[in-house]
């Protein structure tokens, strides 16, 4: 909200220091603080607070009708993907994510195209979705390395009881 208050005065003192500019309140209450005949350029705020550019009635408090550039973005959350590590998580075999993939052509929990399109992504919620995935890969890669090293372990014994056996055919024993 802070950020918010700081961005409409911005805008608000940047607008009030075009000469030609003025406010306008219109009929629904929205006031206009710029407005060059096209809705695309206009900056308003709706009587609920709501502050748009390039977009006449927001729906949100803030609402961007292109794109934004910034030097950083901070999203506050609610959960963090930590819980990945706690032991009854359920981590998915990668069979079972191979076959999800293979039916739907996505990771699961993951949004397919069709969805992203259609209602955008929640920055915040598909960076903890990320998150959880990279966490959920590094346990099956800890696991594939416990597996992979038990199989090295395997092998070097079984080199060793082949070069045994290779030795004892190779002398033979003295009876």
């Amino acid at each position: 909200m802070k950020a918010f208050s700081v961005i409409a005065i911005f805008i608000a003192t940047f607008c009030l220091s075009c000469q030609a500019q003025s406010i306008t309140t219109l009929s629904d209450g929205t006031k206009v603080l710029h407005d060059d005949t096209s809705e695309t350029n206009g900056i308003y705020v709706s009587k609920e607070g709501n502050l748009g550019i390039g977009i006449k009635v927001p729906k949100d408090k803030l609402e961007v009708n292109g794109q934004i550039h910034a030097k950083s973005v901070k999203i506050d959350l609610k959960e963090w993907a930590d819980y990945v590590f706690k032991d009854d998580y359920p981590l998915l075999h990668l069979r079972e994510i191979e076959n999800y993939i293979n039916t739907y052509g996505h990771l699961p929990e993951i949004p397919s195209t069709d969805e992203v399109l259609k209602n955008g992504i929640e920055l915040g919620h598909v960076n903890t979705l990320l998150l959880k995935k990279i966490e959920e890969l590094t346990l099956h890669l800890i696991q594939k390395d416990h597996e992979v090293s038990q199989l090295q372990n395997q092998y070097k014994n079984l080199k060793y009881e082949i070069e045994q056996l290779q030795k004892q055919v190779e002398t033979p024993s003295r009876s």
